[in-house]
């Protein structure tokens, strides 16, 4: 099974400028700048408030900003282990690789 169908937040902490520290369910916690969401459509506007950005929260497993906005906690996760914000075409091919078994990938 697609371990990042599954995935939930169960902590997220706002740093500084648009970067995030979250948890996942199995324990792994990672960070990522989001800043490059800004520029990809109107939808991420709202954060170009930080008070607003800051008020981030999960809900249900899903990181959250009040009704505005939410992101896909199987994309969150593949960003944090990468390090960095992937586009959507990369993201699609990191959860495609790391879904992968032991015994697939060998």
């Amino acid at each position: 099974m697609n371990r990042y169908l599954t995935e939930k937040v169960t902590a997220i902490t706002p740093l500084d400028g648009y970067r995030l520290r979250v948890t996942f369910t199995d324990g792994f916690t990672g960070e990522v700048d989001l800043s490059p969401l800004l520029e990809t459509g109107p939808i991420f506007a709202p954060w170009r408030d930080l008070e607003f950005f800051r008020s981030v929260k999960p809900v249900c497993g899903v990181p959250e900003w009040s009704d505005a906005v939410d992101l896909s906690p199987a994309a969150l996760r593949a960003w944090c282990e990468a390090g960095r914000f992937l586009d959507y075409d990369e993201t699609d091919a990191w959860i495609a690789q790391h879904s992968r078994s032991p015994q697939e990938v060998a």
